[in-house]
């Protein structure tokens, strides 16, 4: 279990009330987005996820962009749905000094603030996304499942398939998807899930039952202005059905093999119309 108090006490304000995390919650759909450095993609990503929320909690951290004027400007579009929370601390990065070396209960640790940020969310289920991921159509699958099995224990994970380029118009063809785990739809309730530092990362600790969901969404971090003209050794091309599947094929048997049951070299949802691409 967690611990709800912050190391540094000045900074109490940061604990996480336990009793109020783990009481009932009425049955709904939070969208929890971590936020700093965002502004280029957030205002899309949370109205993507919007039609099946019924809360998004924007967790603002320092910014050295309009990130939270940005939150801010979402708050009076959607002022029945959208809330921010302002974290004034920057978190620790992975794989640093600081993220091993500091108590994950510290208010500078990733893990506190992710915790703290999973204890904001109001309804009894959560959605943990960013803000450069994008919903696809296909995340109604997911509210229908919470709808169909309110009271199940359960981490629903999602397939994200990285989109690249300044027009957002390429695809990583050696990294054309995540592993269907970082986001994903679980209960609220810290006694069952919760973060914690697990090896460079912080995590979830799940504790019912796991099942990926299959393809939901687009990862568009590699169309940030920082990213878009290069992204380590990977090698960009069109995004098109024919590479995509190209890309999946590779990606698939030389990785851990696709965890959903829906279509491993890509769904036609993934094609769908968004602000960033056309159908192709």
């Amino acid at each position: 279990m967690i611990d709800g108090k912050v190391f540094e006490r000045e900074y109490h304000y940061f604990d996480i009330n336990m009793q109020e995390w783990m009481a009932p919650k009425p049955f709904g759909l939070s969208g929890c987005f971590r936020l700093r450095n965002e502004e280029e993609f957030m205002v899309e990503a949370v109205e993507s996820f919007l039609p099946w929320l019924d809360e998004a909690v924007l967790v603002v951290q320092p910014s050295d962009d309009d990130t939270r004027l940005r939150a801010h400007d979402l708050v009076m579009m959607y002022p029945d749905k959208v809330r921010v929370e302002l974290y004034p601390h920057i978190p620790t990065q992975f794989n640093t000094p600081d993220h091993f070396n500091l108590p994950a209960n510290s208010v500078r640790h990733f893990v506190q603030l992710s915790n703290w940020a999973l204890s904001k969310c109001r309804y009894s289920w959560i959605a943990k996304v960013e803000g450069d991921v994008l919903a696809l159509s296909s995340f109604a699958r997911m509210r229908k499942m919470i709808e169909a099995h309110p009271g199940r224990h359960a981490y629903y994970g999602m397939v994200i398939l990285n989109l690249a380029g300044k027009n957002c118009d390429q695809i990583s063809m050696n990294n054309p998807r995540n592993h269907g785990w970082d986001e994903a739809v679980f209960n609220n309730d810290p006694r069952l899930f919760h973060f914690v530092r697990h090896d460079k990362w912080e995590t979830v600790h799940t504790g019912g039952h796991t099942e990926c969901m299959g393809w939901m969404l687009h990862h568009m971090k590699r169309c940030k202005a920082k990213y878009c003209s290069g992204f380590g050794d990977e090698h960009w091309d069109t995004f098109d059905r024919e590479n995509v599947r190209r890309a999946l094929a590779l990606y698939n048997s030389t990785n851990q093999g696709y965890p959903a049951p829906d279509d491993p070299l890509g769904a036609e949802v993934l094609y769908e119309q968004t602000a960033f691409s056309e159908a192709q």
